[in-house]
């Protein structure tokens, strides 16, 4: 029996000796990723417990969830989605099926969305990093689509708490300016570099690139590991585009990684995009972009 079976049905025999709520607790939203925590603590303001599924270390592409933390889902008043996530996808679908109270939300609303190069099937997603349905949702990696994100946010904390529209309203403003000047901060830092190319190993940051005119190498091929014959053509690609940083994450295969930044003359920087500290670490990237490539 798969791993989801199992995990499932686990999954219902505890709710099925669990209350939904108690009465002593506030209400919880669910979200996906660290960042989603982020941005919906910023806007509840202390109204709402924040549970959040993915741990930071680990990817939401391939994360398998204890049954604890399904319970605390189901548990929640909604579920806010960040959209064609490898975790939501996998699961999702099973959570709402088992919990029919459950509102999901979806904070990817008004995106226009990054394509990778090929479709696949949900079945896929499980035991890679391959992108369902060809759309890259790295979203909130671009400053700019991060306006679009907690603006959905807010809109579900009214409709889920009408009476207190005016804090959420508040809190969300504040937010919002905070986002918008980190937008800000790119479009003024990153203009001087139109056209210049970086390099990563997932294409996480494949909405900074198009939002700011950059252009993203990154040595995974359609989700999967690179071929030698497509590395030795990012290597060159990199070398041909002058390519001057190679962002790398903690979970991805450090061999590939190793061998490449033998190869490759420039600076190797870990990132983090799942750092529940966004503005932190989107100011960390702005800040390394603009210094290595300064003339």
């Amino acid at each position: 029996m798969k791993r989801v079976e199992l995990l499932f049905i686990l999954f219902c025999c505890t709710v099925l000796f669990s209350c939904v709520n108690m009465e002593t607790k506030k209400a919880a939203i669910t979200v996906t990723i660290q960042p989603q925590k982020y941005f919906a603590e910023k806007i509840a303001g202390g109204r709402f417990e924040i549970n959040c599924i993915v741990p930071e270390g680990s990817s939401p592409e391939t994360y398998d969830p204890s049954p604890s933390l399904l319970v605390k889902a189901a548990k929640s008043e909604a579920y806010f989605k960040i959209g064609y996530i490898g975790f939501e996808i996998a699961w999702l679908d099973k959570l709402i099926q088992n919990t029919p109270g459950l509102q999901v939300f979806d904070n990817s609303i008004g995106v226009e969305f990054c394509t990778d190069t090929i479709p696949v099937d949900s079945t896929e997603v499980a035991s890679s990093h391959i992108h369902f349905s060809g759309i890259n949702p790295h979203i909130w990696c671009s400053p700019r689509q991060t306006v679009i994100i907690i603006e959905n946010m807010y809109k579900a904390f009214v409709a889920l708490d009408p009476e207190h529209q005016s804090e959420y309203e508040e809190n969300y403003k504040n937010l919002l300016a905070e986002v918008s000047q980190v937008d800000s901060i790119f479009t003024e830092r990153l203009a001087p570099l139109k056209g210049k190319a970086f390099v990563v190993f997932h294409p996480s940051l494949s909405y900074l690139a198009r939002d700011y005119g950059l252009e993203q190498i990154s040595l995974e091929s359609d989700g999967k590991e690179p071929s030698a014959k497509h590395f030795k053509e990012m290597v060159d690609l990199a070398r041909r585009k002058q390519a001057k940083v190679f962002f790398v994450q903690k979970e991805f295969d450090r061999k590939n990684i190793e061998v490449f930044a033998r190869e490759f003359d420039g600076k190797i920087i870990e990132i983090n995009p799942l750092n529940y500290n966004w503005i932190d670490e989107q100011l960390a990237m702005v800040n390394i972009l603009s210094s290595e490539y300064a003339d």
